[in-house]
């Protein structure tokens, strides 16, 4: 088992190296075999050891690979610990890896940096592997900087592009700030714990502090902020927008698999310290609920086909969030997994439009594609009724549950806003599919030339991603049994509630509501979008620009910290700090030239200061 656990870690690393290292002489073909198979057998290691866990009744393993630091109290060895948890974000990552990555042999063919490409995926896959492996919050921290890395490298993949260069550096930077506040929590766990091994403080938290302390409500915050910069929750969502510059692969491996979920398995995973700071479960519940409703609405007034399931995921992650401020973490892990097929769906789908169209993205020159994209428009289908949440569609068994779960502890209001999140979902999710499939086409002739289905290599991942998205719910959802998914993850703390309501389907008015108003979110979308399209083309300014948050930040940070920057460099450095050294210089050269005379050469002269010098001091003994 421990070689199975280094295999599948660290193939993708050995993938990410052989490629970078001959990408001047590595051929297009083994680039994609080199790229797809390391990822292909890291799967093949986690799936055997998901055989292991389920015939062998193995709850954890805990492996101590090397001493990493030991200075002080910072104590952290390079471990990797694989549960329950871990295991299965493992073959998400992979799986769905590996067929973003077989895609992209069809979507890179014209690419001539084709192995740098596929050498940028396997380390992101290495990545988000070490953040979800990691046994402490220290080695946690380096996969977490990893993926921001990986993000960054690929985000601005069309380096020379300005567009892609800026999102690269705005993901980067963003994601800077939410680091922060993990490092700072880091720093006070290793200050508190004495350690950043996660087993311990989950074990010792319970024994050490009461409910409610204000260290931990401290402690959470700052792992949430880090949550919140990674996972783009407000405020710090407007990096994922804008990081649909790199290629749609990539887009789908951000959105599904890797990245923005590390957020949300980051509160999963410390859960035990996150139920005893109920103040910070109502913060991560009331941000998860907001950001929901925003990006939704914001997704409402979208015209370009990739930022509209931007924002779809960062409202999808906000409804995770809100399952996990009941400590429904079961349920935000479930909509976590079906979330990932169904947005790898929607996103390679899109992708199979925007390349064969040469990089079109906006919906404005799109419409009855349909007719020349007669698979793809289908899958695209499937993907939009799963995550509408049409039973018995994957998101249906998830997201009501997040909803049923918020309604029945109280919280009313979050079950309302995330009701109104998941009807709109529907809708703008089902106006993506009329404005890019349906009606006449409203692109000009030469961007439909030659336009034709994408290959095979390309619609292949894609079906499989829809049956996945199809069959995907059943796998947190049974009659009269426990679900495969609720039983494997029974260490994150399954809810009673979350049992009830797996184990037998109950026609609750919650669950009467979340299916009527899918419907008519998808209707009143259909309708509009196919029969008003000309009167509707223009959406409101104030959505499409996302309520101006990009531009508030730029009035109230960029351009200040902009004008300091300018200050500082053109005149506090040039006239003030250059001055005064230019000042202090001058006053030096004028001693060392004063000095210069004594040291004339002459000895009439030294005779003569000696003299002077003598006389002065008997005066002084004198007087």
């Amino acid at each position: 088992m421990l070689y199975a656990i280094c295999l599948g870690l660290f193939m993708p690393l050995i993938g990410f190296l052989g490629l970078m290292t001959m990408a001047s002489r590595v051929s297009r073909r083994w680039a994609n075999v080199i790229g797809c198979s390391t990822i292909f057998i890291s799967f093949t290691c986690f799936a055997v050891l998901l055989l292991f866990y389920a015939n062998m009744g193995i709850d954890q393993l805990t492996v101590t690979l090397y001493n990493w630091i030991a200075v002080g109290k910072v104590n952290a060895d390079f471990t990797l610990h694989l549960d329950h948890l871990s295991l299965l974000m493992t073959l998400i990552i992979t799986g769905i890896g590996f067929l973003i990555h077989v895609y992209s042999i069809g979507y890179t063919e014209h690419e001539e940096d084709f192995a740098r490409y596929f050498a940028c995926l396997n380390f992101f896959v290495f990545a988000m592997l070490l953040l979800v492996l990691a046994g402490n919050l220290l080695l946690l921290f380096v996969g977490w900087e990893g993926v921001g890395l990986a993000s960054y490298l690929l985000i601005g993949y069309w380096h020379d592009r300005p567009a892609a260069a800026r999102a690269a550096t705005k993901a980067f930077i963003v994601n800077r700030i939410g680091d922060f506040g993990l490092l700072v929590g880091l720093l006070l766990t290793f200050h508190t714990f004495g350690t950043s091994d996660i087993a311990e403080i989950s074990r010792r938290v319970g024994q050490e502090f009461s409910l409610g302390a204000p260290l931990l409500i401290l402690l959470t915050l700052l792992y949430f902020w880090g949550a919140i910069g990674k996972s783009a929750q407000l405020p710090l969502h407007t990096w994922l927008p804008d990081a649909m510059e790199g290629p749609t692969p990539v887009s789908a491996l951000i959105h599904a698999a890797t990245m923005v979920t590390a957020g949300v398995y980051l509160v999963v995973r410390m859960h035990p310290v996150f139920m005893l700071a109920p103040m910070t479960l109502q913060i991560v519940g009331v941000v998860g609920a907001a950001t929901s409703l925003f990006a939704a609405l914001c997704a409402v007034g979208q015209t370009d086909l990739k930022r509209v399931l931007a924002y779809s995921t960062v409202s999808q992650l906000g409804l995770m969030f809100l399952a996990c401020g009941v400590g429904a973490f079961y349920s935000a892990m479930f909509h976590l997994t079906t979330h990932a097929f169904m947005k790898a769906l929607l996103f390679l789908s899109a992708g199979n439009v925007v390349h064969m169209l040469h990089g079109v993205t906006e919906m404005e020159k799109m419409g009855g594609l349909s007719k020349i994209f007669t698979k793809t428009h289908w899958l695209f289908l499937v993907g939009v009724f799963a995550m509408s949440g049409i039973p018995p569609l994957a998101a249906f068994f998830s997201k009501d549950l997040i909803l049923e779960v918020e309604y029945l502890a109280g919280f009313k209001t979050l079950f309302y806003v995330g009701l109104t999140a998941s009807i709109l979902t529907a809708f703008y999710l089902m106006r993506a599919y009329c404005l890019t499939f349906m009606g006449k086409p409203r692109s000009d002739d030469q961007v439909l030339k030659g336009t034709a289905e994408a290959p095979r290599v390309m619609l292949l991942p894609v079906t499989l991603l829809a049956v996945l998205s199809i069959v995907g719910g059943f796998l947190g959802f049974a009659f009269g049994k426990m679900p495969l998914l609720e039983d494997f993850l029974l260490d994150v703390g399954v809810t009673r509630t979350e049992q009830e309501l797996s184990s037998g389907f109950l026609l609750t008015p919650e669950t009467m509501m979340a299916i009527a108003g899918a419907l008519l979110g998808i209707g009143v979308a259909f309708l509009m979008y196919t029969k008003f399209v000309d009167r509707l083309r223009r959406p409101l300014t104030l959505l499409k620009k996302a309520f101006f948050i990009n531009e508030i930040y730029w009035t109230m940070i960029v351009l200040p910290f902009r004008a300091v920057a300018r200050f500082v460099a053109f005149i506090l450095e040039p006239k003030v700090f250059d001055g005064f050294i230019r000042v202090l210089e001058e006053g030096v050269q004028s001693v060392a030239h004063g000095l210069q005379r004594f040291q004339s050469g002459q000895v009439r002269s030294y005779a003569a200061w000696m003299i002077v010098g003598a006389a002065l001091m008997v005066a002084y003994l004198v007087f």
